[in-house]
């Protein structure tokens, strides 16, 4: 072990953002290595019920095969399973067009996934980070300015509290002021789509099947729920969105049925509708000195194939990994360890964000050879399956993060 000047700070690591992905750092960090100190800071006020932070609300998440055995390692799946629906089928097919991809769990495979209500996942994580002694979490507050030092990070609340960490995480979504601070710089671009959501249920039993449909807007699809409910998701034009919210739930039901088919019954019951923008954001390098992102303040990205959250599970499980193989905690937040991090994250990171925008863009084409390209591929997917087994790779989501070796980090 190597022995260091010790410098005091007033925490390890701060994560701000106390939505899922900041949450789920928490307990992971926590979990591994329960001597740290950890500061958790929100801008929204604390609930009476925690879950119900706007991180945690009425919105459904694709769980893959592999983020379930991440969580199973966290200690969180035996819960989460129990208020989750699995995915053994999922169709892909293409409006007004022939193509069409069955892919079919074998019966020897486990699910292709899981799909849970974040209302739930909330319950049950902070249930987790309440055992937590060395966690503090402050609500109602932001970050004001990020001064960076050789050796910690130097934090400023909109208050003027002042406070001192090794490391500063950014958790706090696409808009993520943190991030800023932090100056690390991000790409957008503007999909012109937003993603209209609600809990359907239709005249047939879902059977476990996950339905991707594409149209000229963008994909609408239906995600299996306890209770033979679906989870609707439906990318719809920025021009047309007031419009389709202004709707009865009759009317809105024929929209849904007309633009989705009859592949899974008649839709005979919707929920409550919400919406919120479809934007691509991208970073080169969500790190810095003493700072890293995570989640959507690293990555924001189309709800199609279900990888945003994925994606964001598998960084702050690694990054709770790399943490907790420090042979010295005063090499919290150094350039060393948070360049390992990055090493081990980043060509993850570029094919699922280039995947997820090339079927977004290439779907959504009207261009005659775009079209006859994509149906000609998912018909061969359909006759030679092995073709289809990148796209099954991607879905399940099964890379090997548990097997990370340990490297001497100073």
């Amino acid at each position: 072990m190597i022995n260091k000047q010790t410098t005091a700070t007033d925490y390890d690591v701060v994560i701000v953002g106390a939505g899922i992905a900041g949450s789920l750092l928490s307990h992971a960090i926590l979990q591994r290595s329960p001597t740290l100190n950890i500061l958790l800071i929100d801008n929204n006020p604390q609930q009476i019920e925690p879950a119900r932070h706007p991180g945690f609300d009425a919105r459904s998440i694709a769980l893959s095969a592999g983020s379930c055995e991440l969580l199973d390692d966290l200690g969180l799946w035996s819960a989460l399973k129990e208020k989750a629906q699995a995915i053994d089928d999922i169709h892909i097919s293409d409006r007004g067009h022939i193509g069409a991809l069955d892919l079919i769990k074998n019966e020897s495979e486990l699910p292709f996934g899981y799909v849970v209500e974040l209302q739930n996942v909330g319950e049950i994580i902070n249930r987790q980070l309440a055992k937590y002694s060395q966690l503090t979490r402050l609500y109602s507050t932001s970050l004001k300015t990020i001064e960076k030092t050789v050796e910690h990070a130097i934090c400023y609340l909109q208050d003027g509290t002042r406070f001192t960490a090794k490391l500063c995480v950014a958790a706090d979504g696409g808009d993520s002021l943190t991030r800023q601070l932090l100056n690390i710089s991000a790409q957008s671009f503007d999909y012109g789509c937003s993603a209209m959501i609600a809990n359907v249920a239709c005249s047939q039993p879902h059977l476990n099947k996950a339905y991707e449909r594409f149209t000229e807007d963008g994909p609408i699809a239906l995600l299996p729920l306890r209770e033979n409910r679906f989870s609707l998701v439906w990318s719809v034009n920025n021009n047309d969105l007031d419009r389709l919210m202004s709707l009865d739930d009759t009317e809105y039901t024929r929209e849904v049925q007309q633009a989705f088919g009859y592949r899974a019954g008649i839709i005979n019951t919707v929920g409550k509708r919400d919406t919120y923008p479809l934007f691509l954001i991208k970073i080169n390098k969500p790190i810095t000195h003493r700072g890293i992102c995570i989640g959507n303040a690293a990555h924001c990205l189309h709800p199609v194939m279900g990888q945003g959250f994925n994606l964001g599970l598998r960084d702050l499980y690694s990054l709770a990994q790399v943490i907790n193989q420090l042979d010295d905690v005063q090499c919290l937040g150094e350039y060393k360890m948070i360049d390992r991090y990055w090493s081990i994250r980043q060509q993850d990171h570029h094919n699922t964000i280039l995947m997820t925008d090339t079927i977004v863009r290439g779907f959504s084409s009207p261009n005659s050879l775009m079209v006859l390209g994509r149906n000609i591929t998912l018909r061969a997917m359909s006759c030679l399956p092995a073709l289809s087994l990148p796209i099954v790779k991607q879905a399940k989501g099964q890379f090997n993060l548990k097997g990370i070796h340990h490297d001497s980090i100073l």
